[in-house]
């Protein structure tokens, strides 16, 4: 299974967190300070996660990822939210880092391992 933060650890973050009607999916939004609002919802049990970045009415970035091995969720200086996703399968490893405070940022690895 993908290790995945617990919902009680997520209390102190300058999130919105959302258990869904399915056993181990959450989804948790966080807002830049310019507007853009970045959801990051995971399927524990499926080791799959979506991240959906919303500019106003119009969607900046969706990306979906399977394979999962682990999933972070931490506030770094100045209030900034990162949402921290690896994946791994026997032929690729990635890293996927999306940083959500003044505004969003977004980092993608994907390489052969």
């Amino acid at each position: 299974m993908t290790e995945v933060p617990q919902i009680a650890d997520l209390g102190g973050l300058p999130v919105e967190v959302v258990s869904l009607e399915s056993p181990g999916v959450v989804a948790v939004t966080a807002w830049a300070n310019d507007g853009d609002t970045v959801t990051l919802t995971w399927d524990e049990i499926a080791g799959s996660a979506s991240v959906r970045w919303i500019a106003g009415e119009e969607t900046r970035l969706s990306l979906e990822r399977e394979l999962l091995s682990k999933i972070s969720v931490r506030e770094e200086a100045a209030g900034r939210v990162e949402f921290w996703i690896w994946s791994e399968s026997p032929e690729l490893g990635g890293q996927l880092i999306v940083r959500v405070g003044v505004r969003v940022s977004v980092e993608d690895a994907l390489l052969r391992v």
